[in-house]
């Protein structure tokens, strides 16, 4: 312990009395002792023996009623080392405990342990030492300002200005030239504040408003609560805790939240430095590897902001990059912690590219795996060229910034997959113009409520009170006529295998294991009465179990690899035994290309008239959903003609599509037929996006009956009878009320006038589906004769 009056606050002299607050401030134990005294009436443990054992020495210094002088405080050590002992847990090491006693809120201290006067002074002088930096003026003395109006609140007012008495200060190491942090904290219990003049009143909700901005708040006391009406009397306890790993871990974690600045390699040197600061020397340094994937294939991004020791040197000494990356993926296949505290000539031999390292003057090298959720997501280098400062000690430290830094390379790693993926969103899909404002609203609001540092979901984005229209183009019979080509096709198959396979029986004797005798292999000729599921099993058995058998047969009898070879070249991707496969598919493309053109133009028709929600999607056919109102245009008056405008445009365009594909059939390879649906609901509804699915989709335990109706009409009957709903060369038009019907046969009418839809419309009734009932139809049909368009 020392008595030594050590002034932190240059700006001002020790004797002097004066002080950058302005207030009347002394130094005074009184407090102390009243304190004391009050434990004493209070206390029932023997504590209070020794309680009584301080106030018997204070009472030997009368004087201590009254302020006291600081250069008259060294005569006062023992009772300030009573105070220490008081204060203190009593098998603290003072070697380690930096503690003082200070005049408050000047930045003056008396006495202290000899850890904290070793913070400041020089070793045996009493001078401060010549590298430290203290804050400047303006600087102290808003930090004195904010701790003397937290006390003023706190015993007038009833409020605090800052959450505790706490602060973080900066030294740096004369040793290591590093920053090593500390918190300060003040025992401000023994200190009296108290004025003369009567305070203004006022109420907390008076005045929340200005409070609430840090940098106005002191100006703003300072006129309304002058420092000068107040007088300050007792002693400040300070404590000193190196909290160096803490605060490091804390600042890696601020450089977290600001990734993305990371990746441009803006902050991958500050974190470099904050690693060489948690393991307390400047000797070390660190490499950062993410494990960034392309195709399942490392990439070394150089715009990461990261980077390893060992990449970078095989690269100066322009080694082959292919082999590099071999043995990194080598590594990346088993990882695990890897220690080199001294690079000998046999591990270089062992791993290669220790060789690299020792070249550069390297004595000592580590290898970390991070990990972030069980899963790999990079590694950490860890070497340096002064081997005493590579021990347990420094491992030991580093390995407290491993959760932080994995954390860092998922971010990494997240933002380089979604770059990627911006791009491909950019290039090939988009988000809909009609609707693209609001999301960019959502992302705006993510980032602007900070939710986005804490990892909490966007948004949800509705659209309310839209109509929606839905149409859908079918194949007719697609599943039939799909399944009848793979059947004619498996047939062509199954005769050239029971032919390869008499040819086989002729060279060599087949076993039972091998592959099935050729007078007993499949009944080919019954193949049409099959199952779908028993097709997909023999076509499986044909195109990957056969041809394996076939090449182990070929491999263990070399006579036999002209009639295999024959056979792979006659079963082969542009054999004819896929000839009826790709006429079907070819067909199919015809349609669904000539479709989708005319819904294209179809929704750029309607984008014209009112921005709306276009979605088209595939099956064996063509549907869309289209989303009309209001909020999906908020600066676009909404007018309810536009619904009509709508479902006219949308029977037009069914029975063009109904011409064009009818049209289209002589140049089929295959004949095929499509089907035109129109589902009808006049309610509005709300859709949602979805996520998970990257879609819209209705919301509401309502609205999801338009969802389910949509789903089942497809494969509707006419009710009481076997006859499907929708047929070739026809449009039906799905309604549940009579007001619907009424509408949709002034827009035929139309239609027929211009010679696009026959004179014969049904009125029918639909089977009652699941959970659906009441559904009608109207049933028209198209002038297929019409000129194609």
């Amino acid at each position: 312990m020392q008595a030594i009056t050590l002034n932190l606050n240059t700006h001002t002299e020790p004797t002097s009395g004066n002080n950058l607050l302005g207030a009347e401030i002394h130094l005074s134990l009184y407090p102390f002792i009243r304190y004391v005294e009050a434990r004493v009436e209070v206390e029932k443990t023997a504590k209070v023996n020794f309680y009584k054992y301080i106030l018997e020495q204070f009472e030997k210094f009368p004087e201590l009623r009254r302020p006291i002088a600081a250069d008259q405080a060294a005569k006062y050590a023992p009772l300030f080392e009573l105070i220490h002992t008081s204060l203190s847990p009593i098998l603290n090491d003072e070697q380690n405990q930096c503690w003082a006693i200070g005049t408050p809120l000047t930045g003056l201290f008396h006495y202290g342990t000899d850890a904290f006067y070793s913070v400041f002074m020089e070793p045996n002088r009493c001078n401060l030492k010549h590298d430290l930096t203290l804050p400047p003026k303006k600087e102290m003395e808003a930090e004195l300002l904010s701790s003397f109006y937290n006390l003023v609140m706190e015993k007038y007012y009833n409020f605090s200005l800052t959450n505790t008495q706490s602060s973080i200060h900066s030294i740096i190491d004369p040793e290591t030239h590093l920053l090593k942090y500390y918190r300060l904290d003040v025992d401000t219990r023994f200190l009296d504040i108290s004025t003369e003049a009567k305070l203004p009143e006022y109420n907390l909700k008076d005045v929340k408003d200005d409070i609430k901005d840090e940098r106005n708040i002191l100006k703003i006391l300072t006129k309304l609560i002058p420092p000068q009406l107040f007088k300050i009397e007792g002693i400040s306890i300070v404590s000193l805790t190196d909290v160096t790993a803490e605060y490091i871990l804390e600042s890696v974690k601020n450089l977290i939240i600001a990734h993305n600045e990371s990746r441009k390699a803006e902050h991958s040197e500050a974190i470099n430095v904050a690693l060489k600061a948690l393991v307390g020397t400047d000797q070390a340094d660190f490499g950062m590897l993410p494990y960034l994937q392309l195709n399942k294939k490392l990439m070394i991004n150089e715009h990461s902001g990261f980077k390893s020791i060992v990449v970078q040197l095989a690269r100066e000494r322009e080694l082959d990059e292919k082999e590099v990356h071999r043995l990194i993926e080598d590594y990346l296949k088993q990882p695990r912690t890897l220690i080199f505290p001294e690079i000998t000539k046999e591990e270089q031999e062992n791993y290669p590219l220790l060789q690299l390292l020792g070249e550069e003057g390297i004595k000592s090298y580590a290898l970390f795996p991070l990990y972030y959720n069980a899963k790999l997501v990079g590694c950490l280098e860890f070497y340096t060229r002064e081997r005493k400062v590579f021990n347990g000690h420094t491992l030991t430290k580093i390995e407290r910034a491993f959760p932080l830094l994995a954390q860092l390379f998922h971010n990494i790693i997240t933002d380089f997959n979604n770059e990627i993926q911006d791009i491909i969103t950019d290039k090939f899909t988009a988000l809909q113009p009609a609707i693209q404002w609001r999301f960019n609203e959502a992302a705006y609001h993510y980032m602007q409520s900070g939710a986005r540092e804490r990892n909490l979901p966007v948004e949800s984005i509705f659209f309310r009170d839209v109509y929606p229209f839905y149409g859908a183009i079918d194949i007719r019979n697609s599943s039939i006529q799909r399944n009848a080509a793979i059947r004619k096709d498996l047939t062509l198959q199954f005769e050239l295998l029971d032919k390869t396979l008499r040819k086989i029986g002729k060279t060599v004797a087949l076993c039972d294991h091998d592959l099935p005798q050729s007078d007993c292999i499949w009944d080919y000729r019954q193949v049409d009465e099959l199952s779908d599921r028993e097709i997909l099993k023999t076509e499986d058995y044909l195109q990957r179990q056969i041809p394996a058998a076939l090449r182990q047969l070929s491999a263990e009898h070399p006579q036999l690899k002209g009639v295999v070879s024959e056979y792979f070249l006659q079963s082969g991707p542009e054999s004819k035994i896929f000839d009826n496969r790709e006429r079907y598919e070819k067909s199919m493309q015809m349609i669904n290309l000539a479709v989708t053109r005319h819904l294209d133009e179809f929704n750029a028709e309607l984008q014209a008239i009112y921005p709306n929600y276009f979605e088209k999607f595939r099956t064996d056919g063509v549907e869309f959903d289209i989303y009309l109102g209001q909020s999906i245009a908020p600066d676009v008056p909404f007018r309810d003609e536009l619904l009509g405008a709508f479902r006219l445009r949308q029977l037009r365009v069914l029975a063009e599509i109904a011409q064009t594909t009818n049209n289209l059939g002589p140049y089929f390879s295959l004949p095929l037929e499509t089907t035109q649906l129109i589902f009808v609901y006049d309610k509005p509804i709300d859709v949602s996006f979805r996520i998970d699915e990257q879609r819209f989709d209705v919301e509401g335990s309502y609205n999801i009956r338009y969802q389910m109706v949509k789903k089942r009409i497809d494969k509707a009957h006419i009710k009481n009878t076997t006859e499907r709903l929708t047929q070739p060369g026809k449009i039906a038009i799905v309604y549940f009320n009579h007001s619907e019907a009424q509408e949709y046969m002034r827009y035929i009418k139309k239609l027929q006038k211009q010679n696009l839809l026959g004179e014969e419309v049904e009125r029918l009734e639909i089977e009652e589906l699941q959970g659906v009932e009441g559904l009608k139809a109207l049933r028209v049909s198209v002038n297929l004769n019409n000129s194609m368009k």
